[in-house]
């Protein structure tokens, strides 16, 4: 996955994963490289949770903090979606094993 911050009218980008319009700029979460696109992340999806659970990303955030590990957050409906630098994403995992969450969420 790469991050990509466009500016009002740039090129859009196809098959997004995410995408967060603030007005000035437009945050795009997608598979597509292209220059000055922040990246290569592994996505390490959370969930389903119900939107009353409380702490998760909380908790989540905590292991990945103690190991050093950088992240991009994006939270849906039910699901945390936690963007991971690729090259850690064996460490983050291991993290967030640790911290009580399984490959089933």
């Amino acid at each position: 996955m790469f991050v990509h911050r466009l500016v009002k009218g740039e090129r859009p980008i196809k098959e997004a994963f995410a995408v967060v319009d603030e007005g000035d700029e437009v945050t795009v979460i997608s598979a597509q490289e292209r220059s000055g696109a922040a990246g290569p992340y592994a996505c390490m999806t959370l969930g389903p949770f119900d939107l009353e659970l409380i702490g998760v990303m909380a908790k989540a955030s905590a292991a990945l903090a103690s190991s050093g590990i950088p992240i991009f957050v994006i939270s849906t409906y039910r699901h945390d979606h936690i963007l991971v630098p690729l090259e850690r994403a064996d460490e983050a995992a291991r993290s967030l094993m640790e911290a009580g969450f399984s490959r089933e969420g």
